[in-house]
């Protein structure tokens, strides 16, 4: 007995339990959705009145454009006949082209001769080495002494130059402008087109 009461209690904590996280995610829900946007009212279209006939402008009918006269055709004289060509020289008739002369065969190049055998070089010869002199020793230059710069003399003193105190400006005038003329205002209603008489 002690046994089942101990299950009955776990099993009531545990369904208590479930129900408050149900319970706690459902208010959760409810807070997130937000309400319903009101319905926005339509705004009333305004009616104009029906624009007005426009006639149509009267069709003009053109003068029909005079005829244009035709030039003269130029007539050209006939051309000249060309001759026969009998009484062109026959080209058989020519005298026929002297023929070139040869050109004379060139003769064959000598051979050259083959060069001898060079002797042989001699000995290389020992030349005695020359001894040089010792170079004699250069003499000192003396040390220029440049004299001393002269001290520059003082500038006596300037004057002051004054100048004299600029003249005062003279106040200009203060202009008044006149006020400005008031807007006309505006109509506010769209006047009606009559429309036009029908023929």
């Amino acid at each position: 007995m002690a046994s089942s009461r101990h299950g009955f209690i776990l099993f009531l904590i545990v369904v208590l339990s479930i129900s408050t996280l149900q319970m706690s995610f459902a208010a959760r829900h409810l807070l997130q959705t937000l309400p319903p946007m009101p319905a926005v009212p339509k705004i009333p279209q305004a009616t104009l009145p029906p624009m007005p006939a426009v006639p149509k402008p009267p069709q003009m009918t053109l003068p029909p454009m005079p005829a244009v006269p035709r030039p003269p055709q130029a007539t050209l004289p006939p051309l000249p006949t060309i001759p026969a060509g009998s009484n062109l020289p026959n080209p058989g008739a020519l005298p026929p082209m002297p023929t070139a002369t040869p050109l004379p065969t060139m003769t064959t190049a000598p051979a050259l001769p083959k060069p001898t055998a060079l002797p042989p070089m001699p000995a290389g010869f020992a030349f005695p080495k020359a001894t040089l002199p010792p170079m004699p020793a250069g003499p000192t230059l003396p040390k220029a002494t440049l004299p001393p710069m002269p001290s520059m003399p003082t500038g006596a003193a300037l004057p002051k130059a004054t100048l004299p105190p600029m003249p005062s400006m003279p106040a200009a005038p203060k202009v008044t402008l006149p006020p400005l003329p008031a807007m006309p205002t505006m109509p506010t209603t769209i006047p009606s087109f009559a429309t036009p008489p029908s023929h």
